[in-house]
């Protein structure tokens, strides 16, 4: 029992870690006010593929993650917005868009982040998107 407990534990966290299409994402933000956390990278890109499958998916675990709205670009597959939010060629970068009185506001990491580094950065963008102190 204990067994198919942790089991369907696991995978709820696995797939909360399951990025919304960017569409569903941005959504979500015009919806709930959530900040926008896209990430840019490549299938070919080993940070990247670290970001995607592996620090993602632990930050999902963390109650942090369901305080935004999650999205991947794949900068060979959708371009032309991967340009439009990348600040310069490195990837992958990880951006965090929200909206204010004055207009969207946006923070990022460039590189791969570990899971530690990812929720820091997700609260402190929360907490300057809303004014509160994000959820631990």
């Amino acid at each position: 029992m204990i067994h198919a407990a942790l089991a369907a534990l696991l995978q709820t966290a696995v797939l909360s870690a399951s990025p919304l299409t960017y569409e569903q994402a941005f959504e979500e933000n015009a919806k709930t006010g959530k900040p926008l956390v896209v990430l840019i990278g490549a299938e070919w890109c080993p940070g990247c593929v670290t970001m995607k499958r592996s620090s993602m998916p632990a930050v999902a675990k963390d109650a942090v993650f369901g305080e935004v709205a999650y999205t991947v670009l794949d900068t060979d597959k959708q371009t032309a917005i991967a340009q439009q939010m990348m600040q310069g060629g490195s990837i992958p970068q990880l951006v965090m868009f929200h909206k204010t009185a004055a207009g969207w506001q946006h923070d990022r990491l460039v590189g791969a982040q570990s899971p530690t580094a990812i929720i820091q950065f997700l609260r402190k963008g929360i907490k300057a998107a809303t004014g509160k102190i994000a959820s631990n």
